[in-house]
């Protein structure tokens, strides 16, 4: 049994401690051991709500053989640091996806991917190393989702559609088919893209413009 350290502290994190808890493999392949601390230092009240012990901080914690890791941090910048540091140590990470997901047998999921329950993941679609995509989110047929793109909840994801690496996609957001988003761009909370998100750059609205 290996034990599964949840990297973050925030409600994030605290989410994903709970939804582990109705995913593939858990109380069988591993169990969770608790939470490590990355770029967010919280209030004590904040550290408080967490459901399970705080293991230490990303720098200074020390791997165990039985560890594997998950990260549960929203923004991608700070989501690659951390994975980074991990790797660099040895750390080992698995995908997280909720029994309530429907995944089909062709889609292809990196590694350290999270997966939400009712997440829908379609045809042929494409998931990138660390990729998390957020509860009641629908990636579409044929889509990409770049390394470290965090997909907020409600999002609907057409058909074709190429999303860049480090995205942060916000809740309730329409990406229409064959819409492209760059690397490192964020699309706001309930923007329609229809076309094309430059890289780096940020839109809202329906239709999206860039801020």
């Amino acid at each position: 049994m290996k034990n599964l350290v949840i990297i973050g502290v925030g409600g994030f994190a605290r989410e994903i401690f709970w939804y582990a808890q109705k995913s593939l493999g858990f109380g069988v392949d591993w169990q969770i051991k608790g939470f490590l601390d990355g770029d967010k230092k919280l209030s004590a009240a904040d550290y408080e709500l967490l459901p399970e012990k705080i293991l230490g901080d990303v720098d200074g914690y020390e791997i165990c053989d039985d560890d594997v890791f998950t990260c549960a941090v929203g923004s991608p910048k700070a989501k690659k640091i951390l994975v980074e540091k991990i790797l660099a140590r040895g750390g080992k990470f698995i995908n997280l996806i909720s029994r309530l997901a429907e995944i089909v047998p062709t889609a292809r999921l990196g590694r350290g991917v999270i997966i939400s329950p009712f997440v829908g993941v379609s045809e042929r679609a494409v998931l990138g190393d660390f990729v998390a995509v957020n509860a009641q989110t629908i990636i579409g047929h044929d889509s990409r989702v770049g390394n470290f793109s965090c997909i907020m909840p409600h999002v609907a994801v057409s058909g074709k559609v190429q999303i860049g690496a480090e995205v942060f996609v916000g809740s309730g957001a329409v990406l229409l088919p064959k819409a492209k988003i760059g690397d490192g761009a964020t699309v706001g909370a309930g923007c329609v893209v229809l076309k094309k998100v430059r890289a780096g750059k940020t839109v809202f609205g329906n239709p999206a413009i860039e801020i």
